[in-house]
This record gives C-alpha cells, structure tokens and sequence, in this order.
C-alpha cells in the first residue's frame, strides 16, 4: 500500500531507503515475490475474465514494486487501490484500473465484487490486531478469493531494516533502534511482527477461514521469507 507516516511521508519510500537499499537485496526481493507471484497462480487459478482487486499500490516504482501489475497477464482485469494518488501507477500500467482510498475506510466496493482480492506486505503496517482484522475482513467481503502475503517474522533478516535476528526479540529490538535512523519501525503501529500463528489469532470470528497458511518466498521452511494466507 502506499502508506503515510504522520508526517506525509511515504512508507514504502522509507522501506526501500532502509530495508532494499542495495542490489543484493533487490534480487532477493525479486525472487522471493516472484515465488510469491507463482503461488498466487497456482492456488488461485485466475484466469482471464477473473476480476483482481490489489489492495496497496505503490507510487514508489522500481523493480521489486508492484509486481502484480508488472507480471499479470491479464492487467485490464486488475483494480487496485492505495492511499497515494496513484498517478505513478496508472501512468507505468495504463491497463489496471487506479482508485484512491483513506486508511481504515471501509473499501468502496460492494459484498463479493470481485474473483480475487490480494495484498502483499500491506497487513504488518495497518495497524494492531483490530485494525488487521478489519483489514482481512475488508478482503473476505468484497471478494470470492483472498490471498493476503506478509513478511516472516522468523526470516532471519528483518525486512524493513536489513539487519538480523535482532527482530526476534521484538521488545529489544524497539529499544535498541528507537532514536536512530531505524526509529519509525519500532512503533507497532507502523510495523508489527507477523507468522501465521498471530494472523489467526486476529482472524475475523465470522470469516471464512483459510484453506492453506504457506511459507513462501525466500525458501527455509519454517524460517522462509514470507508467509501467504489463501481463502479459496
């Protein structure tokens, strides 16, 4: 998504300044979304009248961004939506289909209006578990499909920083980086640490429960990149 810090800032400008700041890193996020991209085909099996809704564009464009956009091959069947003004977006991908929303607004779609909704690396930054669960509920409503992809908290690089291990600890890990250029990731609010475990315990009670919890991405069992949770 293109989140805002409370100073206007842009979060994803932030995560590329901190977390993807050399070629290295950008490899591995490109392969660890590219795997995340073919999970997204072979669970879901859209095909090519499926209607897509992406919840969390970037206007921040680059390699690693936006992969959706980039790599679907059906683009016209996409709507995607982030709090930017999305001109960025529907300039780099003319097909897809741009609309602007506010934080913890209600989507503006009607109940089961599309085949699919997604997000990728959005649910860590919306907020605790209310606001999570308001935000899987969101894709559950508007949608027949949901696949939702978060960073692994048990990676043993943190994403946002590129620095490891210290996340295992989250509460050291807010000490030791609170006042330095890490600062705005130790504030929950801006970035929590998410595994499947901790998603269901903020799943919605009346939901449709998932079909699968997968580690993906980076590939390490257990400690893989990322984790993606698929409702079929």
């Amino acid at each position: 998504m293109n989140k805002t810090n409370d100073n206007g800032g842009n979060i994803d400008s932030i995560y590329y300044r901190d977390g993807v700041n050399n070629s290295f890193s950008m490899r591995l996020l490109k392969r660890a979304r590219m795997a995340m991209m073919n999970l997204f085909m072979e669970e879901l099996s859209p095909g090519s009248t499926s209607s897509i809704l992406d919840i969390g564009v970037s206007d921040d464009e680059n390699d690693g961004a936006n992969f959706l956009e980039k790599h679907y091959p059906w683009q016209h069947n996409i709507t995607c939506v982030g709090l930017g003004d999305g001109k960025q977006v529907v300039s780099n991908y003319p097909k897809v289909h741009f609309k602007q929303i506010r934080a913890g607004e209600r989507l503006p779609f009607d109940d089961q209006s599309f085949d699919i909704a997604c997000s990728n690396a959005v649910i860590e930054h919306v907020g605790g578990p209310a606001q999570r669960t308001e935000f899987i509920s969101e894709h559950l409503r508007v949608a027949k499909k949901v696949f939702i992809a978060f960073p692994n908290r048990w990676f043993p690089v943190e994403h946002h920083t590129g620095l490891p291990f210290l996340h295992y600890t989250p509460r050291l890990f807010r000490t030791l980086l609170n006042g330095t250029r890490y600062s705005y990731w130790t504030h929950p609010e801006n970035m929590d640490f998410l595994d499947g475990r901790s998603i269901m315990k903020d799943w919605p009670k009346s939901g449709r429960s998932p079909a699968a919890i997968v580690n993906t991405g980076i590939p390490l069992g257990l400690f893989s990149s990322n984790c993606a949770v698929i409702v079929r």
